[in-house]
């Protein structure tokens, strides 16, 4: 214990790792302040979006109306005429809901306009039948799931599903992607993955070796502590991003539908797992990043006890992480993605239910995947060690 917390002071004291911590943090400041500040025109911008899309659908609608009334006057089938009687009081009955939700915007009643909202999806199914496998009806299914969850869930609609700005919900949407991000991803392995490094470019591995100390035992501490101490931090700048939000625009609803999907070349973006309580996505997603840093700090003391320079480490984790996030999506890379460790490097793509790795089992073979690989690039890295020989200054 007492030389684990040794390595765990010599991290968070170290001046590199205080640096990268504050300028991780300074980075955090930054968004977080902007996207405080922002929060009231996102808000009226969503509004402003919903009500120009209802009032663009009810106009055309009204046009609908009057071709199909100018048509009646000049048909003398009665089999066309029923069609278009038919026709003309669907098109009434959609034209009379759109001006309901143009109102409801107008009192910034948003429940109302998804309740509206729902009747209009539910009509488009009523004319046009339920056997169809179009986009347009796959996603009018999903937002009819959508509204349905919200509404039981006795909850407030957010504007926009997929802008939401109460704290639960904008924390997996905003912040949990920057932590995932490449840049931020290479920032943390600079600071866990060449623990190893910097004790041989310090000779300490030789000092450790002559005082007794077991060099094995060590190399799995500094990793434990590296990656317990970036974790910690991660947990700390989490709950102050969510406190930040919440008091500025709200907490919102932990069980509010997280609305997360699954992004594809030949399909698109598809609303997958869109009924995921906002809160057990956050939570997951923070518990996650453990088992990222983990697979980082291992990865690093696996190239450092080859290379032992901490600048090579940094650069071929940084050439792996960056390379893949650039040639992920070529296709002889997606049909081996499910054995690439970096395809599991964002939770919020892997709750998403990926049909490109495991589904809705992503998340936790992602986990058992980065554990197993963490665990056994640590016995390599130990196993090389022990055999690693240290010549003796006579």
């Amino acid at each position: 214990m007492k030389y684990f917390k040794f390595e765990l002071k010599k991290f968070i004291l170290n001046k590199r790792n205080r640096y990268l911590l504050a300028l991780i943090s300074s980075l955090i400041i930054v968004y977080s302040v902007y996207n405080t500040i922002s929060f009231t025109n996102i808000f009226k911008n969503n509004i402003t979006t919903l009500a120009q899309e209802v009032q663009t659908t009810e106009k055309t609608v009204q046009d609908n109306i009057e071709t199909t009334e100018e048509s009646l006057k000049t048909t003398k089938v009665k089999a066309e005429s029923d069609d278009l009687n038919n026709t003309l009081s669907d098109l009434n009955q959609e034209d009379n809901i759109y001006q309901k939700q143009i109102a409801a915007i107008g009192a910034n009643d948003i429940n109302e306009y998804y309740h509206l909202q729902k009747e209009i999806d539910q009509l488009y199914f009523k004319q046009n039948g339920n056997k169809s496998s179009s986009g347009q009806d796959k996603f009018l299914k999903a937002e009819i799931k959508y509204i349905k969850t919200v509404q039981e869930r006795k909850l407030d609609f957010e504007a926009m599903p997929t802008m939401q700005s109460h704290a639960f919900g904008n924390f997996h949407q905003q912040f949990i992607p920057i932590l995932t991000s490449s840049l931020f991803i290479v920032l943390f392995a600079s600071m866990v993955s060449i623990l190893v490094a910097t004790s041989y470019e310090s000779k300490e591995n030789r000092f450790y070796r002559f005082a007794g100390i077991d060099l094995q035992k060590n190399l799995i501490i500094k990793v434990l502590s590296g990656t317990l101490a970036t974790f910690a931090w991660i947990i700390i700048s989490s709950i102050i991003y969510f406190l930040v939000i919440g008091v500025v625009n709200g907490f919102g609803a932990w069980n509010y539908p997280a609305y997360l999907g699954d992004s594809d070349l030949k399909t698109g973006f598809t609303l997958t797992n869109l009924t995921i309580p906002n809160g057990i996505l956050d939570l997951g997603s923070i518990l996650y990043l453990f088992f990222v840093i983990f697979f980082l700090a291992s990865l690093g003391a696996l190239i450092s006890v080859f290379v032992k320079r901490s600048m090579v480490v940094v650069g071929v984790i940084a050439l792996f992480v960056m390379g893949y996030s650039m040639i992920g999506d070529v296709p002889w890379i997606i049909s081996i993605r499910r054995f690439v460790p970096f395809s599991y490097l964002e939770p919020l793509k892997l709750f998403g239910n990926p049909s490109a790795l495991f589904g809705k089992y992503s998340i936790l073979i992602g986990a058992g995947y980065l554990l197993s690989l963490s665990v056994l690039f640590l016995l390599i890295s130990v196993f090389i060690i022990k055999n690693q020989k240290t010549r003796r200054i006579s």
